[in-house]
């Protein structure tokens, strides 16, 4: 899609939220990153800032991360207000606060630090909340719509014997929800921690896959499985290459092996069944000896 085709999108949608809410919200530009390519930047009559993103859900399920999302901020932690959810008919749509700063250019060992921090913040956050869902692993269950294991089974030798080890680290769990009373991120990758001019992380956003109850350090696994697709970049920069080693010592140190290891069966389960399906062939044999290292 050209800057102009993408442009008169974000107005089509910025005035649908409008015809259905009288918000009289105006689009002013793009955001770099995310999930579809960047947020929309808009503004409110009053020229307040507000930035408009598609929610990967139901309309409830968005209802239910804004109030959880309400209730964290109310009680200080660094998350945008969700000022409206707006369901467009083929879409759901979420106008939020604008939080100041901006994602990093590059993730440095100091800011992997920062990172880690500013998700410490999310401890017990919902300890008074246990309405709030955990997170639904992927390892307990495939077949339709999700066809996890049929992918995984069907693609190659390699992939197969991932998802014979996948079954085996299943089989010494219990299929029981995430334990937990934490705030968890389910999508943590850079792009989405918004840093200063002093390398502090201020903001977590970009929530369009839920607000969920557990373990927080099951979100820096996704952070870390995001940062392989600059490690394995032709042109890998060094201290990209430091941070995703200095982001595999954490998890090594805070996550019990047996934790460490569901969590990445998890993930990679997830990861490998979107990479066979819609990613290269070297992206997926590089996801694929990612996945070998870390279930071993």
């Amino acid at each position: 899609m050209d800057d102009r085709s993408r442009a008169t999108r974000d107005q089509d949608i910025v005035s649908g939220i409008n015809r259905r809410t009288g918000a009289g919200l105006r689009a002013v530009g793009r955001a770099e990153h995310g999930r579809l390519g960047g947020a929309i930047y808009a503004s409110w009559p009053d020229g307040r800032p507000a930035v408009v993103t598609r929610f990967l859900g139901p309309p409830a399920e968005a209802e239910r991360t804004a109030e959880v999302l309400g209730y964290v901020r109310d009680r200080g932690l660094p998350v945008p207000r969700y000022d409206l959810v707006v369901d467009l008919g083929d879409s759901v749509v979420l106008v939020q606060e604008r939080l100041p700063s901006a994602p990093p250019r590059r993730l440095s060992p100091a800011r992997v630090d920062a990172l880690v921090e500013i998700n410490d913040r999310f401890a017990d956050a919902l300890a008074a909340r246990p309405d709030v869902p955990a997170p639904q692993l992927c390892l307990y269950c495939s077949g339709d719509p999700c066809r996890r294991y049929e992918v995984l089974e069907a693609h190659s030798p390699r992939s197969r014997g991932v998802l014979d080890e996948i079954l085996r680290i299943v089989g010494r769990r219990e299929p029981a929800s995430m334990a937990g009373s934490d705030l968890v991120h389910v999508d943590l990758t850079a792009a989405n921690v918004l840093f200063d001019e002093d390398d502090r992380a201020t903001g977590v956003v970009d929530w369009n896959l839920g607000a969920f109850r557990g373990d927080r350090l099951f979100a820096l696994v996704k952070t870390r499985i995001d940062r392989e697709w600059f490690v394995r970049a032709p042109d890998a920069d060094p201290v990209e290459n430091a941070a995703a080693a200095h982001l595999d010592e954490i998890l090594r140190d805070r996550l019990a092996p047996d934790t460490l290891r569901s969590y990445w069966a998890h993930w990679m389960l997830y990861q490998l069944c979107w990479a066979i399906q819609s990613a290269s062939a070297e992206a997926v044999g590089w996801q694929l000896d990612l996945a070998e290292s870390r279930l071993a």
